[in-house]
């Protein structure tokens, strides 16, 4: 498997989604019409999934 770095943005995009789920579990941070959509877990997950298609595909 040849694995690539992700583009600058795409990993941006990722750490944010990820942080903003860390945040908002610890009671950081509230953004509620983010909550009523998802739990945090979910936005934690997402962030790495970001992060592993983008190692996986070039050019994302």
């Amino acid at each position: 498997m040849n694995l690539s770095a992700p583009q600058l943005i795409t990993w941006i995009i990722g750490v944010i989604v990820g942080l903003l789920g860390i945040l908002i579990q610890l009671d950081v941070m509230s953004v509620p019409a983010l909550e009523d959509l998802v739990r945090p877990f979910w936005l934690v997950s997402t962030g790495f999934v970001i992060l592993a298609i983008s190692n996986l595909f070039r050019r994302l």
